[in-house]
């Protein structure tokens, strides 16, 4: 019998693509059926009743609140929009359940379920950001207020929060609450990495295997194509760092609704065949990209704490990074990389040229990637959240 709801705006297989998925991904491999889960359908799973869904083999009850088209295009409503309108019709299934406790990284749904009763409710957070400011829906961005209200109003009934940021992103989340919130009442909280999956791998063989043995340095960056992830820069920084290493060759593994502009801007800068762009891959075969990386890049406006880097690191990546949270825990500068604080694109350029001269696989990198390991996400979790610990025997 399942003992925790896990409640998230995803298919719990591979949509929408992030780090909230991926860390939902490894609570599964976890805790197993422990958890009850609660999320979208993208394929012919029945919606708004109780099934049991298998997932990687094993059988989970499942809830579909409704049914998701996997695609990178912008909806024309808000997906939080339509999450938390659809957990909030879904109420009588979820309780129906009859399990008390619940977990979410997912902001609209904390809103949605906050004042249901639970026995015990643990939430996440992403990142310390409040996500309408930089909206990619226009029209959004004047309720930023108005978000900040509710979430915070929500928190007040969670009994543990978490938060995958690091103290000074807490600090500042916390201020966000205009004192509603103490900071001592969050548990700092990293995202981990399964260094079973990720993991060094031969350089030269995967570029081999990618199709992508040229002779040129090899710049690679993960995760969704969106403003927030800051291609923008990356891309001017390329442009600038391929004056002096004319193969180099540019690789964004992942997708996202700003692939057009991405692409727009591609061909602006003159780097037509020169950046590529993967689109969504099973983790196996971003292993393979990280590992043929003379360096991973990071270019986020706002991060929680960089799924993408610590993946990078785990496969004994250097990376050059903006100064988002967790950087600064993962980043050894001018040992496993460089943190560039300004958002300048000649100091990112100038920084990616140094990196290349750091040690492949990189030591320092596989060091720190080893303390956020999925091996300790069981016990550290139980240890800080009562109702997982009916989970240890699984």
């Amino acid at each position: 019998m399942p003992g925790v709801l896990f409640i998230e705006p995803c298919d719990f297989k591979s949509f929408p693509v992030g780090g909230q998925l991926s860390f939902a991904r490894q609570m599964m491999r976890t805790f197993g059926n422990h958890l009850a889960l609660v999320g979208f359908s993208t394929d012919d799973t029945p919606t708004g009743r109780w099934v049991t869904k298998k997932f990687d083999g094993k059988g989970y009850r499942f809830l579909a609140l409704g049914h998701r088209t996997a695609s990178s295009t912008r909806p024309l409503v808000p997906a939080r929009m339509t999450a938390y309108f659809d957990i909030r019709k879904c109420k009588k299934q979820i309780l129906e359940s009859g399990i008390r406790s619940a977990f979410t990284q997912s902001p609209e749904a904390l809103m949605a379920i906050s004042k249901w009763g639970w026995d015990s409710l643990c939430y996440m957070i992403p990142g310390d950001a409040n996500p309408l400011k930089m909206a990619r829906y226009r029209w959004a961005r004047p309720f930023t207020g108005l978000y900040d209200a509710r979430l915070f109003s929500a928190l007040r009934h969670v009994d543990v929060i978490l938060a995958c940021a690091d103290r000074p992103a807490i600090e500042n989340f916390a201020r966000r609450s205009k004192g509603l919130l103490e900071p001592q009442r969050i548990t700092q909280f990293p995202t981990r990495v399964d260094t079973a999956i990720f993991k060094p791998l031969p350089m030269r063989q995967m570029r081999q295997k990618l199709g992508l043995d040229g002779p040129g340095p090899l710049v690679v960056a993960c995760g969704r194509i969106n403003k927030v992830k800051g291609w923008d820069l990356l891309v001017q920084a390329f442009a600038l760092f391929r004056g002096t290493h004319r193969h180099a060759l540019l690789v964004f593994v992942g997708d996202g609704e700003d692939r057009a502009v991405l692409q727009r801007a591609v061909y602006k800068q003159g780097l037509a065949g020169a950046v590529l762009i993967t689109g969504f891959q099973h983790p196996v075969r971003v292993v393979q990209y990280l590992n043929a990386a003379d360096i991973v890049v990071v270019g986020s406006y706002e991060e929680g704490w960089s799924v993408a880097m610590l993946e990078a690191l785990a496969c004994g990546r250097p990376v050059v990074s903006t100064d988002v949270s967790g950087a600064r825990d993962m980043i050894v500068e001018g040992q496993n990389g460089f943190i560039i604080s300004n958002r300048d694109a000649e100091q990112f350029a100038s920084a990616v040229e140094q990196a290349l001269v750091l040690e492949k696989p990189n030591p320092m990198s596989l060091r720190i990637a080893e303390k956020y390991s999925l091996v300790n996400l069981r016990d550290d979790l139980c240890r800080l959240w009562q109702p997982l610990s009916f989970a240890r025997a699984l």
